[in-house]
């Protein structure tokens, strides 16, 4: 029988055998809002564009700032900072700007998430991926599944099911 080189043991200084762990990662899309770092599981973002044209919809949730148009499929625009809480004056101070696209959730029905500027993917192993603290400021923690610290920042990882799902009342 065979053995790949993914189970071959490694060979280190004086023939001892170093026992070779894969870790377990995870792939995030980030981006930016305001001061704040985020991401979304690879697996929850179809796609990434620049600036389209949000048509305004008469009677929507706050959070929702239109619609836009993918190549002929009309899609709601959630802008991030009202969906999340974010501080009044990140997400009131907003209007007009112009937004990046992140375009997540299911291929029949996605959404567009309106966010400033757009990251990188990052891959990450779990075992630095750690629940939410109790409070982060100025975000409601329904909206985050986990966060993890990186050198200089924390990567707020969103829930994309919750940022989806719609509201039942005004106050949420």
């Amino acid at each position: 029988m065979r053995q790949t080189n993914e189970t071959l043991p490694a060979v280190g200084e004086k023939g001892k055998v170093i026992e070779m762990a894969m870790a377990e990662t995870s792939q995030f899309v980030t981006f930016y809002y305001g001061k704040h770092f985020f991401g979304l599981p690879i697996d929850d973002v179809i796609e990434i564009n620049r600036m389209l044209d949000v048509t305004p919809v008469p009677m929507a949730p706050d959070y929702v700032s239109g619609v836009v148009n993918l190549r002929g499929q009309i899609l709601t625009a959630i802008n991030l900072a009202k969906r999340i809480g974010l501080a009044t004056t990140e997400a009131s101070d907003d209007d007009g700007k112009e937004h990046n696209n992140v375009i997540m959730g299911n291929r029949e029905e996605p959404v567009s998430l309106l966010v400033e500027s757009i990251g990188d993917v990052m891959t990450i192993p779990n075992d630095e991926i750690e629940p939410p603290p109790d409070m982060i400021e100025g975000i409601n923690l329904k909206y985050v599944n986990q966060v993890c610290k990186l050198d200089s920042k924390l990567l707020i990882i969103l829930d994309s099911k919750a940022l989806e799902k719609a509201e039942n009342n005004k106050n949420n």
